[in-house]
């Protein structure tokens, strides 16, 4: 067996080592650990409750303030608000107060945003780190019966994605690398703005109340392309997406030709991935741009025999497959 590389671990190690073992088993629990599935659901009666778990290892950039997001972004796929929150602050040796105050301020800004009550987590300095590492813990809760899941697409159904691709990818590399990247000042400033596209909690509540989404799903590691093949996995669907749909901002296109990255395989936090039916897909896009939320449909879910695929812009037709890491930890480790 060979050594992982950085990012996630393998799709059939995930199923063969972790999602195996579950512990005791609880008759609460409505949806627990597998392929595509990013937030756990346990019955309270009339309520369910949502647990969600995710650290921010790629950056040592405004970590306080992902930590809130992406853990709220998965809340919301579940159709759910978030409410609490706990965080895991892991400091590198010579840390000092300015340090855990500048992360904590960016949790609190960011929970106010969301509503969301910061109730607790542990800080501590650990040794062997290069930069901290937040690790965020997120509870929310939904209406029995009324939760999503990512495991709900059929075939037929149209995927929509909202805002663009690589969204968290980009505002990290342009903060991250761009004093080493020959952009303008004026790209390089709004390529780190994205950060603020990076929750999809307005995204995904609309898409809720208008009614028809079947799935919905955040792409974060391995991109736009992972995030479409774990909600396929997880539903036991095909699926063919249009590139020439899929939405890629001018600033994510010159980053990614100037450090040779797929932006289709960028973290890409801040997009929503949202099986629909067709009755509803266009109502709900429609809905979203009217947010002020920019949405597309951008291919359909098929029958599982015809395969995970992508058009590509010179019209051929690729499989698409799990991906192996996200390029972001290329881009890092290069450098």
């Amino acid at each position: 067996m060979g050594q992982f590389r950085t990012g996630k671990i393998p799709s059939d190690i995930l199923v063969s080592n972790v999602f195996r073992y579950k512990g005791h088993s609880d008759p609460s629990v409505i949806l627990g650990s597998s392929i595509g599935e990013d937030a756990a659901l346990i019955s309270l009666g009339d309520k369910v409750l949502v647990l969600k778990t995710d650290p921010v290892t790629g950056t040592a950039s405004k970590i306080g303030w992902l930590a809130v997001h992406i853990n709220a972004n998965d809340i919301a796929c579940r159709g759910a608000t978030p409410h609490w929150f706990l965080c895991d602050l892991l400091l590198p040796e010579r840390s000092n107060a300015r340090l855990v105050d500048t992360i904590m301020r960016q949790v609190d800004s960011a929970a106010k945003d969301l509503n969301v009550a910061v109730v607790g987590g542990h800080t501590e300095v650990t040794p062997g780190l290069r930069r901290p590492i937040a690790v965020g813990c997120m509870v929310g809760l939904v209406e029995k019966n009324k939760f999503v899941t990512s495991s709900g697409a059929r075939p037929n159904d149209d995927i929509i994605m909202t805002k663009s691709a690589g969204i968290e990818g980009t505002a990290l590399l342009a903060t991250d690398f761009g004093h080493k990247l020959k952009l303008d000042v004026r790209t390089l400033a709004r390529a780190r703005s994205m950060w603020h596209s990076i929750s999809i909690v307005r995204d995904a509540m609309v898409a809720v109340e208008t009614g028809g989404a079947r799935a919905m799903h955040d792409p974060t590691e391995g991109g736009l392309l992972q995030g479409v093949w774990e909600i396929a996995e997880a539903s036991n669907v095909g699926v063919m997406i249009d590139q020439s749909r899929i939405a890629v901002r001018e600033e994510t296109r010159r980053i990614c030709k100037l450090l040779k990255v797929n932006p289709l395989r960028l973290m890409s936090s801040g997009c929503l991935l949202i099986a629909a039916d067709k009755e509803n897909s266009n109502l709900i896009v429609n809905r979203l741009k009217k947010r002020g939320v920019q949405a597309e449909v951008i291919g359909n879910f098929t029958s599982p025999r015809k395969g995970r695929k992508l058009i590509q812009a010179d019209g051929s037709i690729v499989e698409i497959g799990p991906s192996e890491r996200d390029e972001l930890y290329r881009v890092i480790e290069s450098r």
